[in-house]
């Protein structure tokens, strides 16, 4: 898989934009009161978004006048172009790649919440994996190593960044490299990878297939539980039409709280989106759905953000998060 780098993001969504600007959006504005419109989403193949598949399938979408149309992305970056051209109306993400975009200057917003850490070590969304026979015990001994992540220079590496420097090794001696979700246990199976950082389901299917969790970056970095991901828009398409994100930021709340009471119903969802079966899906780790947005967590990512380099400058929380009274 080839990187994807910021830089070529903002040449992409800009040209994007120019081809696009005039044809039909997914969703119109000034239409009538109980019409359903078509909005378009895209997402990538976590857990996270399991609460929005599942929000749909009750209905919550429907009630808030959406008909939901989900699109499959690799990553949340990757995903930024369909937004900003106003093919997507909204995207899933992690915090670092929203952050990433808005350093680089583009207006991207935070609309609602995607999904927080547990703050369980040895039981979280995201974890490292190695095998058994590897030596590898802790971060630390990953020196030296090569590791998959999902993207360069995106949340998996950062994570896996903390988790080493915490453990009391040296990042820089961490050769990391950009593999699928889908590739990364192969790769790690065949031995062409000595450890990889996997966010749920796939962690899982590690532990299945015998390669253990041998740290939690996200305790790592902190002992609360923390929003890790988020939906996002562009500036322009909530000021053209403001009303139907509050009814979109509405049905995606309403569906985390659905979610986090309805953990069978969450994992009923995955098979829809990733390829395991009802097996493993019984058995992975679920992240917290809370529709909060804290600002803690904002400011925390931030700081790891800009301390090793994937970010030039401080976030502003106002910035990077929708008000609906701003």
């Amino acid at each position: 898989m080839i990187a994807i780098s910021w830089n070529r993001i903002a040449v992409i969504t800009l040209m994007t934009f120019a081809f696009v600007g005039c044809s039909k959006k997914p969703a119109e504005t000034d239409l009538p009161p109980n019409t359903i419109v078509t909005v378009q989403a895209g997402f990538i193949p976590v857990t996270d978004v399991a609460a929005l598949y599942l929000g749909d399938q009750v209905g919550i979408f429907k009630k808030h006048g959406i008909e939901l149309k989900v699109n499959m992305g690799t990553t949340g970056a990757a995903l930024v172009p369909s937004v900003m051209s106003g093919e997507y109306n909204f995207a899933f993400s992690s915090l670092v790649s929203l952050l990433q975009a808005r350093d680089k200057g583009l207006q991207v917003k935070i609309i609602a919440a995607g999904s927080s850490s547990t703050a369980t070590k040895g039981a979280d969304v995201t974890m490292i994996h190695a095998g058994p026979k590897s030596g590898i015990k802790s971060a630390k001994d990953l020196e030296g190593k090569t590791v998959s992540v999902n993207a360069l220079n995106g949340l998996l590496q950062l994570l896996g960044k903390i988790a080493v420097k915490t453990d009391g090794g040296d990042p820089e001696k961490v050769r990391f490299i950009e593999l699928g979700f889908a590739d990364a246990l192969a790769a790690l199976e065949s031995g062409k990878t000595d450890a990889m950082v996997g966010a749920e389901p796939f962690g899982t299917a590690a532990i299945a297939a015998g390669f253990p969790a041998i740290s939690s970056p996200y305790t790592a970095m902190s002992d609360k539980s923390m929003l890790t991901s988020a939906y996002f828009t562009f500036e322009d398409q909530l000021k053209k039409n403001p009303e139907l994100f509050k009814n979109i930021r509405a049905a995606i709340n309403e569906s985390l709280d659905y979610a986090q009471k309805n953990p069978d119903g969450v994992r009923q969802q995955l098979p829809k989106f990733t390829k395991l079966g009802p097996d493993v899906a019984a058995k992975l780790i679920l992240p917290s759905y809370l529709p909060a947005v804290p600002k803690e967590s904002i400011d925390l990512f931030s700081k790891y953000a800009l301390e090793y380099g994937m970010i030039l400058k401080p976030a502003s929380y106002e910035d990077l998060v929708w008000s609906e009274a701003r």
